[in-house]
């Protein structure tokens, strides 16, 4: 017959097996307890931004990768300012999966210089955008994966011009979606994907404006496209 110790021993066993569990159901319960966060975009370049698509996810999922193909939200935003396309892709992959929260930020193109605030309660660690640059044939603001702020300090990232490698940087109006400050006359552009245009690459970081169509300089840029700031409320 085993023998378990007295029952002083045993007793000390119980309770410090109680602690235990009590103390990881604290951890767990402080790990999964929703936080509400106050998000803001700015536009730093020149050019203008579609409404951010945005999730807060758990470390599995990713919007976008570099050197990967976009997924078909992304190449929608890209071409053609998708944003609803987008919206319901993410939904599907992170709000409906369990893997956390996603939206939509704003409800009108970004102008140079403008910004957006939003809110949104999570319980996730990450966080991710896509927004389209506007003029340009398949160009996106992105940020992939980043930490939530831990603590109530806000935290600030830069988001990277991206080409969705999905179409050719023609860079003419005709191949441009019909957005006035884009473009000169009415009835120009498209927002639906040319086959023709196809490139059938994958992300990667955007060259920005080259000057070999009908977009001007303005709508070019260098160095990061957009600054996020985000903090717990």
């Amino acid at each position: 017959m085993k023998t378990f110790g007295t029952p002083l021993k045993i007793a000390a066993a119980v309770m410090a097996a109680a602690l235990a569990l009590a103390t990881a159901a604290s951890g767990a319960a402080a790990e999964n307890s929703e936080v509400t966060y106050e998000a803001t975009i700015t536009n730093i370049t020149g050019n203008y931004l579609t409404p951010v698509n945005w999730a807060a996810h758990s470390s599995e999922v990713s919007l976008f990768q570099v050197n990967r193909p976009a997924s078909p939200g992304v190449q929608a935003v890209a071409e053609n300012g998708g944003v609803p396309v987008l919206a319901a892709e993410i939904a599907g992959a992170v709000d409906d999966a369990g893997l956390g929260t996603s939206g939509v930020g704003g409800g009108a193109p970004i102008p140079p210089g403008g910004s957006v605030t939003f809110e949104f309660t999570t319980s996730a660690e990450r966080f991710s955008i896509v927004s389209m640059l506007i003029c340009t044939n398949d160009g996106f603001a992105g940020l992939d994966s980043k930490t939530l702020p831990r603590s109530d300090s806000a935290k600030q990232y830069r988001l990277q011009g991206y080409d969705a490698g999905t179409e050719i940087n023609t860079e003419l109006r005709a191949d441009l979606v019909p957005a006035p400050f884009c473009q000169l006359g009415s009835g120009l552009g498209t927002g639906e994907s040319n086959p023709a245009l196809a490139e059938n690459g994958v992300v990667r970081r955007h060259q920005g404006i080259q000057g070999v169509g009908d977009l001007e300089d303005k709508f070019d840029w260098s160095g990061p496209v957009a600054e996020l700031t985000i903090a717990r409320k």
